[in-house]
């Protein structure tokens, strides 16, 4: 298969040997290149043979001697040459199987591929690994990784992700230790599952592996209105987001103690749900698990607090709606009513409840255009609406089900501002 290559740096070493555009790099010292991961590993050395196919077929092989580390100057087409890896299980909370239809074909792609765990902070499960795997997660050291551990229960596993292997997250864990391996954990809490004592396992083995595993990031289970046919699951209840408040507490302190980390951290959605503040900054470390929803309500409200205090006095009269998800409600409503201390300005915040999904969807992430939309009709037209970036598909204005913020401009007349989920970034959305 190998790597296509889309561009090469002016006056490189890539150039200079007659690489060009749309020429396919197969190996490098003999060595398939199946990832972007072996192309920096395999190019390192000072001596290299490079095999190159050209579009009409031709087969180049191309010796090279350079500097130990000198960039080759190539550039590819993703990531990933290969197939990308996909999930062998069946898990009783998987979100992809209960989206709703119609909605972008990528979103039902189930990835588990550790490559993408090492590059963007993609949690695995470390399942479906060959051998040649693990001999090059060992090899090349792919550290961090990010790992769905669930529960240390390899019976439990297994029957929660449907999959044999599962049951073997033990000897997993313990072998990225031995090759020296860091990871951050994730366990989805599914109440009657994997809470309660098994939850207190769980994190204890976690604690064992220290300074192997890192973080264990505990977040409750998503579940939406399509779950006909999956096994019968329920949400977080307050009072339990409570009591987990207090336990994941006390394990902070005693991990503080030890490891002089807190180790494990809540995700902000058991807060919101039982009604509780978000903790301080300290509680976050270095905010590790932030790509899980951890610590984002309190990054957002310590940058709101720095910069609120730069706002003007006075602005010419203006009206402003800030669109939000029913967790963040809270939070925004707070920043309206900072906002609202500004002579002329008047901010609103309208909280759109997720029908799309159902269930209990309610974060502002997977808002879709029909719901906005539905809630916006004719009331706002000719409105200034502020919407979070968090909606769209990256590098464009697509939202999760295909409906484009030009669209919702079209069919309720607003004027749309959006904002990257910065602090700063809403302030400039609002005020200009």
């Amino acid at each position: 298969m190998g790597a296509r290559i889309i561009d090469v740096i002016e006056d490189s070493i890539g150039a200079e040997v007659g690489i060009e555009p749309g020429d396919t790099l197969l190996s490098i010292n003999g060595l398939p290149v199946m990832d972007i991961l072996d192309y920096q590993f395999y190019s390192q050395d000072d001596q290299l043979i490079l095999e190159i196919e050209k579009p009409n077929g031709e087969l180049w092989s191309i010796d090279i001697e350079k500097d130990y580390d000198e960039e080759l100057g190539l550039l590819f087409e993703g990531v990933v040459f290969d197939r990308i890896r996909v999930c062998r299980n069946l898990c009783v909370f998987c979100f992809i199987d209960q989206l709703p239809p119609a909605m972008r074909k990528t979103l039902y792609v189930k990835d588990d591929d550790y490559r993408y765990s090492f590059m963007f902070g993609n949690f695995v499960t470390l399942t479906n690994l060959t051998e040649d795997d693990w001999s090059k997660l060992e090899r090349m050291r792919l550290s961090p990784l990010y790992v769905s551990v669930h529960t240390t229960s390899g019976e439990l596993r297994q029957q929660m992700m449907g999959n044999p292997q599962a049951a073997h997250i033990k000897e997993h864990l313990k072998r990225l230790q031995k090759a020296g391996i860091e990871v951050h954990t994730q366990i989805v809490l599914c109440p009657g599952l994997n809470d309660g004592q098994e939850l207190v396992n769980t994190v204890n083995d976690l604690a064992n592996l220290y300074p192997s595993v890192q973080s264990v990031g505990i977040v409750p289970v998503g579940l939406t209105g399509y779950r006909e046919k999956l096994p019968q699951l329920r949400l977080v209840a307050p009072e339990e987001a409570r009591q987990l408040i207090d336990q994941v507490n006390q394990w902070q302190n005693s991990f503080r103690a030890q490891f002089g980390i807190g180790f494990v951290y809540l995700a902000d959605e058991f807060y919101v749900k039982a009604g509780i503040p978000v903790p301080p900054d300290e509680y976050y470390d270095d905010y590790s698990q932030i790509e899980n929803g951890i610590g984002l309500i309190r990054l957002f409200m310590d940058d709101w607090q720095e910069i609120k205090r730069d706002l003007p006095n006075q602005i010419d009269p203006v009206q402003v709606f800030l669109i939000t998800g029913e967790s963040a409600r809270s939070v925004m409503q707070t920043v309206a009513e900072d906002f609202n201390q500004i002579k002329g300005l008047c901010v609103e915040v309208i909280t759109v409840p997720n029908q799309y999904f159902g269930g209990g969807v309610t974060v502002t992430g997977l808002l879709t255009g029909t719901d906005i939309i539905n809630y916006l009709q004719d009331n706002y037209r000719g409105k200034k609406v502020v919407i979070p970036e968090v909606l769209l598909q990256e590098g464009s204005t697509m939202l999760l089900d295909n409906i484009t913020l030009e669209e919702i401009a079209s069919r309720t007349g607003v004027v749309i501002r959006t904002t990257d989920g910065s602090a700063r970034s809403l302030v400039e959305a609002v005020l200009y």
